[in-house]
């Protein structure tokens, strides 16, 4: 939710107070935040989650980037593309070198000893956007698409991506809206 609390933060202070649970945002979305800080924040996070931490991004859509933040939202997939191109070395902890069409990073190296590369998932639905999270991540993370969407199409398209990059099998992560009640 982006008019709450920060989702990365609060992760990392659950990740202090507990030792077992997988932890990870589902859309943490890209716009407001530069590659590096953002690669600054998941590696904090993974540091105090003892390596159970997920990072999870996306674009967000039109109306909050556009409406709420006044940014451009002309380009979402070359956006990601290059968000993509600066952050994942960030996350590896690599000397980067990236000039791409919306970001620039020169000779910067994140100094957290001891700490794993971050997983990351992407947010995608549309083919374009699904075949990034194969190429380059962890894997998806779909919400409220049913399982023939998931088996059709995302999965279609995800792993294709994957085999072609020479990647593993991505993760998919499925989201549904669930609601417990006492009242039927």
């Amino acid at each position: 939710n982006i008019r709450s609390l920060d989702a990365i933060s609060a992760l990392t202070v659950a990740g202090v107070n507990t030792a077992r649970v997988e932890l990870g945002t589902a859309v943490t979305p890209i716009y407001p935040r530069h590659p590096a800080a953002l690669a600054q924040q998941a590696l904090t996070a993974e540091q105090a989650c003892g390596g159970r931490f997920t990072l999870g991004i996306g674009v967000s859509h039109k109306v909050v980037v556009e409406g709420v933040l006044g940014m451009s939202f002309a380009k979402p997939a070359r956006y990601m593309r290059d968000y993509l191109g600066a952050l994942l070395p960030l996350l590896r902890r690599e000397i980067t070198e990236y000039k791409g069409e919306f970001f620039e990073v020169s000779g910067l190296q994140l100094d957290l000893p001891d700490v794993a590369p971050v997983p990351t998932i992407l947010a995608a639905l549309g083919t374009v956007m699904l075949k990034l999270a194969g190429e380059f991540t962890e894997g998806t993370n779909t919400w409220m698409v049913g399982s023939k969407t998931i088996e059709t199409h995302i999965t279609k398209h995800l792993n294709g991506a994957a085999e072609a990059a020479g990647r593993s099998t991505p993760r998919i992560i499925a989201g549904f809206p669930i609601v417990l009640t006492t009242k039927v």
